[in-house]
């Protein structure tokens, strides 16, 4: 391990030095508009009354949304001590704001509620964790389900996914999330307890939580993730390419994982902006820093290994399409929050283009496949889901569009949808994956903006 004064100062750095808090991107959504018949306008001519409608009938297939909150010092919670409930924080919010109806993609919206009926109504993230495990309750699943029911604005979803987060930590020690049984992350014999804190499942979770705090106001989720952030923030190491986050909080998983390094990056950033943290930037920066340095230039495109510094020929040497799209969206969104260049939007294309051959999304690129049973592999369905969403990251939504008509062949007849393709096996978590694509293809957007509170406001 280097010592930090042998760590490169790199473009990034330099960049944070002379920057304060970047605002968020603006990705706004577009206003449904619905014209009055010419019934009621032939009517209210007659009458001589100047009016307007704010109550239409929304078109078949259309959902109503919430107008993205900005919340500031008028609208922000005065203190956590006084937070509302859901139910009450919901309420409080839509008072303060004008709502406004908001048109979503009308074929996006048939899929995400086929994908939303096909998870238990009460607990959507309940179900097997892995194929044939011993059903039970995913953070993960119900990380994606909350950050996907924001965004399109079912606010009863949002709370319900939320509030679980909140409420059910892996470990009574610290807020974070993981796992709901015990395992060797890496093969090496360390074997984690199911109290475990893993840094994917805290990002996604993270993610998911900041998400509905935007849409409702409802400062609990917020500090939630800010408290899971302050705690993670514990467990970094450094190599020769920087700082890195460790995989899990386990002493044993200290490894330089790429897609658990561009999604707690993300979800740093994200959190840092809003509350203006300067700690969370700094660090969300310095890790950008370490994934530009271990990213390696071929000469098809740019790729990471899943783990820094991993043999070659071995699983870790390489990414599947799910923790490849864990990447480029991180990176890409991070990109689009702080003023960092980790890879260009046209590197990250090229790598990710190469997940698609013959007309279907694959296991593994081009040029990473090992055998012609790999080559013929398609993607599972988790990896799909986060495809789409880095479709949507780049605003490729034409792309997205056809991407997200893949999810049919996933269809079981149980009317489920399958993780590894043709298994018909469903798991929560791979289905929350498909149903956060399809909700950022719906609204056009990966996540709530102008989403912000106020320095005084902000969890300390």
């Amino acid at each position: 391990m280097l010592e930090g004064s042998d760590i490169l100062l790199t473009s990034n750095s330099r960049k944070l030095l002379q920057k304060q808090t970047a605002p968020l991107p603006n990705q706004s959504i577009n206003s449904a508009s619905f014209p009055l018949t010419i019934f009621l306008f032939s009517s209210l001519l007659a009458l001589g009354i100047l009016t307007s409608c704010t109550n239409e009938t929304l078109k078949e297939d259309s959902l109503t949304i919430n107008k993205p909150i900005a919340i500031n010092s008028s609208s922000a919670p005065q203190a956590l001590e006084d937070n509302l409930s859901p139910e009450e924080s919901a309420t409080e919010a839509e008072t303060k704001t004008n709502i406004n109806e908001q048109q979503l993609n009308t074929r996006a919206m048939k899929i995400y509620d086929a994908l939303i009926n096909s998870l238990d109504n009460e607990n959507p993230g309940f179900g097997e964790e892995t194929p044939n495990g011993v059903p039970s309750e995913s953070s993960m699943a119900y990380a994606h389900v909350a950050q996907a029911s924001a965004l399109i604005g079912d606010t009863d979803t949002m709370h319900l996914s939320a509030t679980w987060l909140v409420e059910n930590p892996s470990s009574d020690l610290a807020m974070g999330w993981g796992l709901t049984f015990a395992w060797d992350a890496y093969g090496d014999g360390s074997v984690n307890p199911p109290t475990t804190i893993y840094g994917i499942t805290t990002a996604l979770a993270v993610n998911g939580l900041i998400e509905s705090y935007c849409r409702s106001g409802n400062a609990t989720y917020l500090e939630a993730a800010v408290n899971s952030l302050d705690y993670y923030s514990n467990h970094t190491s450094e190599d020769r390419y920087g700082t890195y986050f460790n995989y899990s909080d386990q002493s044993t998983d200290a490894f330089n994982t790429h897609n658990v390094n561009a999604m707690l990056m993300l979800a740093y950033a994200r959190a840092g902006t809003i509350l203006n943290r300067q700690d969370f930037i700094q660090l969300a920066t310095e890790v950008a820093d370490s994934l530009e340095l271990a990213k390696t230039v071929t000469s098809n495109s740019i790729t990471w290994p899943y783990t820094a510094f991993a043999e070659s020929g071995t699983r870790a040497d390489r990414n599947d399409v799910v923790h490849a799209a864990y990447i480029a969206f991180g990176i890409h969104e991070t990109q689009k929050i702080l003023e960092v260049e980790i890879a260009t939007q046209k590197e990250l294309e090229d790598y990710m283009n190469g997940f698609l051959r013959n007309g279907n999304l694959k296991e593994f690129r081009t040029y990473e496949y090992r055998n012609e049973a790999e080559d013929q592999l398609r993607a599972r369905g988790w990896g799909l889901g986060m495809y789409i969403a880095w479709l949507s990251s780049i605003e490729n939504y034409s792309s997205a569009s056809g991407a997200a008509e893949m999810i049919e062949d996933y269809k079981t007849l149980e009317n489920t949808y399958e993780y590894v393709f043709g298994s018909e096996t469903a798991i929560p978590r791979s289905t929350s994956h498909l149903l956060y694509g399809v909700a950022t293809l719906a609204v056009e957007g990966t996540s709530i903006e102008d989403c912000a509170t106020t320095h005084d406001d902000a969890p300390k």
